[in-house]
């Protein structure tokens, strides 16, 4: 397959004076503003109710875990229906989901198995939103352009995980949970409208309907063809078991190793998103095709490395820090994540090859309940060394298999 060629350094700017392409990467945008507040809020709320690090774990489990169950199935099964009208449709319904919560607590009737109803509905669009909207993005700006666009949209998930932790942590500690889940029914009201005013052509008809089974079926015999492919998910695969889920024990840290409330836990958690944004800002500008392979592990290699240094931290500024320069790792490994399989899978297979990543990236929730479960036992800095630790012994493995992702050059 041809490779496609640099766009130059005002690819972005090109990008986002185009009406359809500008539209859904704000989609992108304010519902992942949202995610990542509620994360922070629902984890806080959970913690100061429970007082227990493996509930507080059991949550970002449940929210990820329909990317492991339902990834590959969401790919093949967006090839069978109008992708737009399916992510128009959850947007919506999540708004509702958010109203129900907040009456719930404004009620004084909301118990932790409505709150794991919620973020699992919440899971169920963001496995969705991974495979789908990320495709239309591709396809939107073309794949002369595709770091551009990958670069730009990963920017718009690192300014999120930067703008909704500081949110979360604000407006919880100024308005409680209900504050967030009012937000969040307004916020998906706007993506909704956002994507519904998108003019994006639905694929010609078929004679007759594809097979979901068979389209998962050829999604995986492509991975196994694909050394490229094959390294990239299983990179995604070891990052996504061993180091983010270290995410989850952050406000149990915040509060039990460096005494935070849940304003500065939210500072602190938007440091990685502060730090991935300036990364994602410089890919989306000046990375060179050829070098997407080393951005990629080198990226990943940073932020399981600042992970490591982390768990061992025990002040504010030093964690704050280790997080902005892992932030800044996590976007190389981010932004080339998705742009290696559109740039390495044809397009009539590209949706479901994507729903293999996003069952990749659904590992998480494993790696999410064993250091929940580690974290109980051990404490969760201790809990999050451990699972570090055999990330990054499991990245130089990977390295040794697959010496190509750190070449100079690309062959």
């Amino acid at each position: 397959m041809k490779a496609p060629q640099p766009a130059g350094r005002s690819a972005p700017l090109d990008l986002l004076k185009q009406p359809n392409f500008r539209r859904v990467w704000l989609v992108g945008a304010v519902a992942g503003t949202m995610r990542w507040l509620d994360m922070l809020a629902i984890g806080v709320y959970v913690l100061e109710v429970t007082g227990s690090a493996l509930i507080v774990a059991m949550t970002l489990f449940v929210r990820m875990l329909p990317m492991f169950l339902f990834g590959v199935v969401a790919g093949a099964y967006a090839e069978t229906v109008d992708r737009k009208k399916l992510l128009t449709v959850m947007l919506f319904g999540l708004c509702g989901v958010y109203i129900g919560l907040y009456v719930l607590v404004r009620t004084g009737n909301l118990e932790l198995w409505h709150l794991g109803l919620g973020v699992f509905f919440s899971g169920i669009y963001w496995a969705l939103e991974m495979t789908i909207r990320r495709t239309m993005v591709a396809k939107i700006a073309g794949m002369e352009r595709i770091s551009a666009a990958m670069g730009l949209d990963t920017c718009t998930n690192n300014a999120t995980r930067m703008l909704g932790p500081f949110l979360g942590g604000f407006l919880y500690e100024t308005f409680g949970l209900e504050g967030t889940l009012l937000l969040g029914a307004g916020l998906h009201v706007i993506a909704g409208f956002l994507l519904i005013s998108v003019a994006y052509p639905s694929d010609p008809p078929r004679a007759t309907r594809p097979s979901i089974f068979a389209n998962v079926i050829e999604g995986f015999q492509f991975v196994r063809s694909s050394r490229p492919v094959m390294a990239t998910l299983t990179i995604t695969i070891i990052l996504n078991l061993f180091g983010f889920s270290f995410m989850s024990m952050v406000p149990v840290i915040a509060r039990d190793e460096l005494g935070l409330t849940p304003f500065p836990t939210g500072m602190l958690m938007s440091a990685e998103g502060a730090g991935a944004l300036l990364g994602a800002l410089i890919i989306a500008f000046f990375a060179p095709h050829r070098r997407f392979h080393q951005i990629y592990f080198f990226g990943a290699s940073l932020y399981i490395g600042c992970v490591v240094l982390f768990s061992l931290s025990t002040s504010f500024a030093p964690s704050f820090l280790l997080l902005l320069v892992g932030g800044f790792g996590l976007s190389g490994f981010a932004a080339m994540q998705s742009a290696l399989i559109i740039a390495n899978t044809p397009i009539a297979k590209r949706n479901r090859v994507m729903g293999v990543l996003a069952t990749c990236i659904g590992f998480g929730p494993i790696g999410i309940l064993g250091v929940g479960m580690l974290a109980d036992q051990l404490g969760a800095a201790t809990a999050v060394l451990i699972m570090a630790v055999t990330g990054a012994s499991l990245m130089v493995l990977a390295i040794v298999h697959w010496p190509e992702m750190r070449k100079l050059r690309d062959d």
